[in-house]
């Protein structure tokens, strides 16, 4: 009985330690190439890893270390890398007197050439007496800027300081009606025992306005500006959008039907073909589901012109789009071979942070594992405070893909806790009630 209860709890030992093998819910995984020793890396990701992915929302995507942990990790568009920072612009600025009273309001006239810029300013109202103006205030022309302005970068003479003033910041587009776009920004320029304190921008969040005016806070002291720039939205990479190509067959119905290989983010569907028809384009993710338009009829065309050829424009999808089947449906019967259906996406962009022991490795594809949610954009934030907004994470290199459960990660999940629970209990039982009934076949006789 003994011999055969350390079985019984040796194969309930080994069933566990089975199940909680996480390669085994895993279709295949990828080594990643990196440099050591930084805190993030990022990944683009390939053509490989979409048509291993299952789901619809890019779950069963997840980094391990090298003892098998989940490393936090996220996907979505290469937006969430940082940005480049725009450097200041210098731009047309006009001196306005500081008012003496606070409620005291501004008459700008301003005269303006062909192309909308400020070439002079004139002030009525509200101004001090003379001999006690102050350059303080500004009148700022942002009309040769088609980005939005996000700061305003000041500058004044060394010989000022100490200066500590704060100032609010108004925007318009014709002279006459303001908002406000910051009601208090401070500037400083302290020095003390060698150290010194400089701030010189305005925040201003991102706005759009042909003109922007400045001035210091009631009770404030003015700052004596010489010069003002302004810093526009810098401009978000846009990763190149990739192409994938489909061959069509024809339905009996006259339509046409595409299979795409993968969880692509399709954004933009184009007809490669001959010939000029009214066509309508739908997906859907199975052959249970209910056909959706995903753009409406557009006029498909190829021409052969003298200059070159002319074709109709890719049209935009309501997506992105990871629909697996695909259907084109032209207003008219048309004959010959069936056009080929083109989508275009643009490729997503996994990061991950270094957690745990290297080497990392990249699984993907699973009807049964999920990512684990993980709080990486606040710690991307807290790396880019630190480093400065040009920081990025460092890039991260697939290696040649290693095959786990394959097509076993996609079976539909069973619960073999529960049965291996009920297995261990019924086993336990049995066990107990055969150690009773030897005791009791031992028990001596009355």
């Amino acid at each position: 009985m003994k011999r055969w209860s350390g079985v019984w709890l040796a194969w309930a030992w080994s069933a566990l330690a089975l199940a909680g093998d996480h390669e085994a819910d895993w279709v295949r995984e990828w080594p990643l190439a990196l440099e050591e020793g930084r805190a993030a890396y990022r990944l683009e990701l390939t053509p490989a890893l979409y048509r291993s992915i299952q789901a619809p929302d890019l779950g069963d995507l997840q980094v391990f270390d090298a003892r098998g942990a989940a490393v936090p990790t996220r996907v979505g568009p290469a937006e969430i890398e940082a940005v480049e920072v725009a450097e200041p612009r210098a731009v047309p600025w006009f001196p306005l007197p500081v008012p003496e009273a606070p409620e005291a309001r501004w008459e700008l006239i301003g005269e303006t050439d062909a192309q909308g810029r400020l070439y002079r300013v004139e002030t009525r109202g509200g101004e001090a007496p003379a001999g006690e103006r102050q350059a303080g205030a500004a009148l700022v022309d942002l009309s040769d800027l088609a980005a939005p302005v996000v700061a305003l970068e000041l500058a004044w003479d060394a010989a000022a300081s100490p200066v500590d003033s704060s100032y609010r910041v108004e925007a318009s587009d014709d002279l006459e009606r303001w908002r406000t776009v910051q009601s208090r920004g401070r500037l400083l320029d302290l020095a003390h025992q060698g150290e010194r304190i400089v701030r010189r921008r305005l925040s201003l969040g991102g706005v759009s306005a042909t003109y922007l005016r400045l001035r210091p806070l009631p009770g404030e002291p003015a700052v004596p500006l010489t010069g003002i720039g302004a810093v526009p939205a810098p401009e978000r990479p846009v990763a190149p959008r990739e192409w994938r190509v489909l061959e069509g067959r024809r339905q009996a119905d006259g339509s046409f039907h595409y299979r795409l290989d993968g969880r692509f983010p399709v954004d933009l569907a184009d007809i490669e073909g001959t010939g000029t028809a009214s066509w309508t384009l739908r997906s859907r993710e199975d052959e249970e589901d209910a056909w959706r338009r995903r753009a409406s009829p557009w006029i498909g065309y190829r021409l052969d012109d003298a200059a070159g050829v002319l074709r109709s424009p890719p049209q935009p999808l309501r997506g992105p789009v990871r629909d697996r089947d695909w259907r084109l449906t032209a207003a008219q019967a048309l004959t010959g071979e069936p056009p080929r259906l083109r989508l275009g996406y643009r490729p997503e962009r996994l990061v991950f942070l270094a957690q745990g022991e290297v080497p990392f490795r990249l699984a993907a594809g699973s009807l049964r594992a999920r990512r684990q949610e993980a709080p990486v954009a606040p710690v991307l934030a807290s790396l880019r405070e630190r480093h400065g907004d040009a920081w990025r994470p460092s890039p991260a290199t697939l290696g040649e893909a290693r095959e786990l459960a394959g097509k076993g990660a996609l079976r539909p999940e069973r619960d073999w806790t529960t049965w291996l629970l009920w297995a261990v209990l019924v086993g336990g039982a049995a066990l107990v009630a055969g150690l009773a009934l030897r005791l009791l076949r031992r028990a001596p006789g009355p």
